[in-house]
């Protein structure tokens, strides 16, 4: 079991008997939350949790590796906030669609480590096996919503993976645009959403009612 012991300022300080990677992936994501991810180092991981400056080294190779692994971490954490939010948006499988727009674009606002990772050119150069297998699972997971929520009456007549490629763009667009334009820096997260919320119904209805409703 993970157990840190956290300094005044919150950071963790001293680690114990835990899982080591996610410690290290863990303090990674508050260092580029904090501070960018300009200032991340192994070395000062290490320090920070309590461990010798070579411990990382049995986890990552180097920052490019744990830039790697943090945007894996993060996209199978973004994978089960995905399904969370479409099982609670119901069974109307355009809602669900909708739900997953609007979540991708709170959880990088949520997680703005995990989005900057997946962006990171470093780790679009080195994508490893893991974070491979992870972006599949995401597409299949965004896929999978974007063709019942055709089935149910969503652009019948368009290629599907035309659907799939405008509304992750629309998204994932709006989430960089949020996080890096000084006009939105300091917007309150609930204002963000609605922003958010806004951003996606033009691209998928809230639900099949409100699809059926734009067509009258």
């Amino acid at each position: 079991m993970l157990s840190l012991t956290t300094s005044k300022a919150g950071h963790p300080m001293t680690y114990h008997h835990g899982n080591l990677r996610i410690a290290l992936l863990d303090r990674a994501a508050e260092v580029i939350a904090e501070s960018g991810i300009e200032a991340l180092s192994l070395r000062a991981l290490a320090r920070d949790i309590g461990v010798s400056h070579a411990a990382p080294s049995r986890h990552f190779k180097d920052k490019a590796d744990l830039l790697a692994a943090l945007a894996a971490e993060g996209q199978r954490r973004m994978i089960d906030a995905l399904n969370e939010a479409a099982e609670a948006a119901g069974d109307d499988p355009v809602a669900r669609y909708n739900a997953l727009g609007r979540e991708c674009i709170r959880f990088s606002l949520m997680n703005r480590a995990y989005a900057l990772a997946f962006e990171n050119p470093e780790v679009q150069r080195h994508s490893d096996k893991a974070l491979l297998e992870a972006r599949a699972a995401y597409n299949r997971t965004v896929r999978q919503a974007a063709e019942a929520a055709q089935q149910a009456g969503w652009h019948p007549g368009v290629d599907v993976d035309v659907l799939q490629l405008f509304s992750t763009a629309a998204a994932t667009g709006a989430a960089s645009m949020l996080i890096h334009d000084e006009q939105y820096q300091g917007m309150p997260l609930e204002e963000a959403e609605r922003l958010a919320a806004q951003i996606i119904n033009l691209v998928i209805p809230p639900s099949s009612n409100a699809l059926r409703s734009n067509r009258k």
